[in-house]
């Protein structure tokens, strides 16, 4: 189980602290394909639903004390946009 924090809008950064305040996405990574890319997304254990999120092109950029750090893309609209997540295992 991982909870997930999103780190950009827009794939703008956001500051630390604005970081520190978006809300917490948990479940478990599902990789799959989708439109001939890879997609990683967080499906709930509860309601076997997905969380809001999708990460396109997952890189693992850091991965130490606990926590993780991956970049890829999200859609925003018709455009991807460079986005990161700062993601804890439970």
């Amino acid at each position: 189980m991982f909870d997930v924090r999103v780190m950009r809008r827009d794939g703008v950064r956001l500051a630390r602290d604005e970081a520190a305040s978006q809300t917490e996405h948990s479940g478990e990574f599902v990789l799959d394909v989708a439109n001939g890319a890879r997609r990683l997304r967080l499906k709930s254990p509860w309601t076997s639903g997905y969380a809001p999120v999708e990460l396109y092109e997952p890189v693992l950029i850091s991965a130490r004390n606990g926590v993780q750090l991956w970049r890829g893309y999200e859609r925003v609209g018709e455009r991807g946009v460079v986005q990161e997540w700062i993601v804890r295992a439970r």
